[in-house]
């Protein structure tokens, strides 16, 4: 049956319309001018020149851009390994303290908490220091540990409320079934915690893929570049007024898999969390 509005509804409904679409329009126009810039040079002719930089090197005024193809490799590395990892230990994390009764649970819960909240920042001299003593300063592999580290215990703490949410009858009718605890996590209980399991994935790949912060502190040569200082690299160029074409171009290169990994996340994140019984 069609639900009727009221007079003050309908009015309140065309507002909400109107205000979404004047956040919206602005929005619209910003990516159609990427798009436009990308794709079309400055007499309106369609053109993939722009898209060079993918596969070839390319001359800009007095600048010579380099392929990104090893600073893309090296953002795709730095992304799987990041959000995988981040994934795995956060969920064995949460279900522990969510789950499990032993001394220093609640310590570890608000450390947890205090760690979330505190400015990733202000630690980057000390983390810096403590790569250094490490000899993994200057390293793919320092910057993927300090990223991890940084991002466990969000992720940790999110993911634990998820778990909190599934009610105990389930596990305990996986364990009166036969299954052990660990059975019983991977089997069923990983699979109630989707959305939770989605939402930390979106941060973490949002969070590993546009990391610049990390690589510029903790990298002090070029030799591993990324996708997000490979653009720094070549907007802090004097010589490059560059071609606002190809910087679309890049823009819409970097967008590119945020976006599929969002739309292939997004029917986990729309889904509810489990809260029924035995027989689900």
């Amino acid at each position: 049956m069609k639900q009727t509005l009221n007079r003050h509804e309908k009015r309140n409904q065309r507002t909400a319309v109107i205000v979404m679409l004047a956040i919206t329009v602005p929005i619209l126009l910003i990516y159609g001018s990427f798009f436009k810039m990308a794709f079309f040079d400055d007499a309106g002719n369609f053109t993939l020149g722009n898209f060079q930089f993918l596969y070839k090197g390319m001359e800009l005024k007095q600048t010579k851009i380099e392929p990104v193809g090893k600073a893309l490799t090296n953002s795709i590395f730095f992304t799987v390994v990041v959000t995988v990892t981040e994934v795995v230990i956060s969920c064995l994390s949460g279900y522990a303290i969510s789950r499990l009764e032993f001394r220093g649970r609640k310590f570890i819960q608000y450390a947890l908490l205090v760690l979330r909240m505190f400015p990733h920042l202000l630690l980057l001299i000390g983390v810096l220091y403590v790569l250094v003593e490490l000899k993994l300063a200057n390293s793919m592999l320092g910057v993927l540990l300090v990223a991890i580290a940084f991002r466990i215990p969000g992720s940790s703490f999110i993911i634990k409320n998820f778990f909190d949410g599934i009610p105990r009858d389930i596990e305990n009718s996986t364990l009166v079934d036969g299954c052990s605890r660990v059975s019983a996590f991977f089997q069923v209980i990983i699979y109630l915690v989707k959305p939770g399991i989605a939402s930390i994935s979106v941060f973490s790949f949002l969070s590993a893929w546009s990391n610049y912060i990390l690589f510029n502190t903790l990298i002090f040569n070029s030799k591993t570049p990324v996708f997000a200082t490979y653009l720094r690299s070549l907007s802090s160029n004097e010589q490059m007024i560059a071609s606002y074409g190809v910087f679309a171009a890049m823009a819409l290169v970097y967008m590119l898999p945020v976006i599929v990994f969002f739309l292939i996340s997004q029917r986990s994140l729309m889904e509810g969390n489990i809260a029924s019984g035995k027989g689900v």
